[in-house]
């Protein structure tokens, strides 16, 4: 079984450590000083089971996954849990999570991984054919959404506006990687980005007509601080809090755990961690990071295009953007160019269910990467692979 170490890709397998050690110490560090162990700790025991079960994909017959009735399973699974966590108590205005004692249970961050093994799965055996209409492919039957959009409608009603997000740019992504006709892939990119470019008028708009300035709705709160955070400084402290810390820290950071801006951030080990971690330590480690974490998306992107097997090359694609857009989305939070939404940062905030989630991506692309040697198996009608392979 060790043997297989020796295929273990380290353009994945170095970064993610390094993150994961930085994580730790940084969640201690964000963390205030009456919870500061509990959570060093809890995340020592996240790391450690993260990195037990990424080993165990790493050494697990990938073609397991592509069993269709354990993948709905799973998708039934997922549902099942993020019912429970709808009907649990509200967390700072929004369900979504399952009290296990000292941690809780967050579905949906394992949602996201299980929405690429489907999707992946799915085009695999059902392949886009080009010159048959829209209509007519099986992307269209309805029993194809099913399962995806309950799943969404589950995290709409929590509200869970980032992880929506995050999980419908990922079977947008998959989708398009599937070989869709460009036509179609132009027309979605267009909508996303004139929904994205109105946000801001809209919601100005909504305001002035509904005066919501004043509203308790945890969505519209937050799109109005996003669009106007000077407006209301109290209902925006956090994202006012988090500019205030990145200022603070300059280029070289006040020093790992002299943070004096981290008392005032509601999630500092969790949400806002890379705003502590640039007073902290400062702009050219918070780089140091990204670069990290861009190596990790760039290796998985180039073994996708190296794969000539649709299933592997889609989950090596929805991986890779699964990293990217949630690094967006709290990165792009933190810095105001995006809502807050209560995402984490990969490998480094604090958060069981997120940690183990990544840590089983990434064990599950380091098995793709050890076996992309072996020769490929594409079904007939894969007509992207089939031109790839030749």
């Amino acid at each position: 079984m060790f043997k297989k170490i020796r295929k273990l890709d380290y353009w994945i397998a170095v970064p993610f450590a390094i993150l994961s050690a930085l994580g730790v110490v940084m969640v201690f560090s964000a963390s205030l000083t009456n919870s500061a162990m509990l959570n060093f700790y809890k995340q020592l025991l996240f790391v450690f089971i993260g990195w037990i079960g990424a080993f165990t994909l790493f050494h697990f017959n990938i073609n397991n996954w592509r069993n269709e009735k354990w993948i709905k399973v799973m998708m039934f699974g997922i549902i099942g849990l993020l019912i429970i966590a709808r009907i649990m108590p509200a967390v700072n205005g929004a369900h979504g999570w399952i009290p296990l004692g000292i941690i809780t249970l967050q579905p949906a961050e394992f949602l996201k991984l299980v929405l690429i093994l489907y999707f992946a799965d799915f085009f695999a055996k059902h392949p886009w054919q080009p010159h048959v209409k829209l209509p007519q492919q099986p992307i269209s039957q309805i029993n194809a959404w099913f399962l995806p959009f309950s799943s969404l409608f589950l995290l709409f009603i929590m509200p869970d506006n980032g992880n929506i997000i995050i999980a419908a740019i990922i079977m947008l992504t998959i989708v398009l990687a599937a070989g869709v006709s460009k036509k179609i892939t132009v027309a979605w990119f267009a909508i996303a980005g004139i929904g994205f470019g109105l946000l801001q008028p809209i919601i100005n708009l909504i305001d002035k007509v509904f005066h919501l300035t004043g509203s308790t709705h945890y969505g519209i709160l937050r799109l109005i601080n996003f669009v106007n955070p000077w407006a209301d400084p109290d209902q925006s402290r956090q994202l006012l809090y988090g500019y205030y810390a990145i200022a603070h820290g300059g280029m070289f950071g006040v020093g790992l755990g002299n943070s004096l801006i981290k008392p005032y951030l509601p999630e500092s080990n969790t949400d806002f961690i890379m705003a502590v971690m640039t007073e902290e330590l400062g702009a050219v480690v918070t780089v140091i990071v990204l670069i990290l974490l861009l190596i990790i998306i760039t290796r998985l992107i180039i073994l996708g295009i190296r794969q000539k097997r649709q299933y592997q090359r889609l989950v090596m694609y929805g991986v890779a953007t699964l990293l990217f857009i949630q690094a967006f989305v709290n990165l792009g939070g933190v810095i105001g160019v995006l809502p807050i939404t209560g995402v984490v940062f990969p490998f480094i905030s604090g958060g069981g269910s997120s940690y183990i989630a990544f840590s089983a991506a990434i064990g599950l692309t380091l098995n793709i990467a050890a076996q992309q040697k072996k020769k490929p198996v594409i079904h007939p009608n894969d007509t992207v692979a089939r031109k790839d392979y030749r």
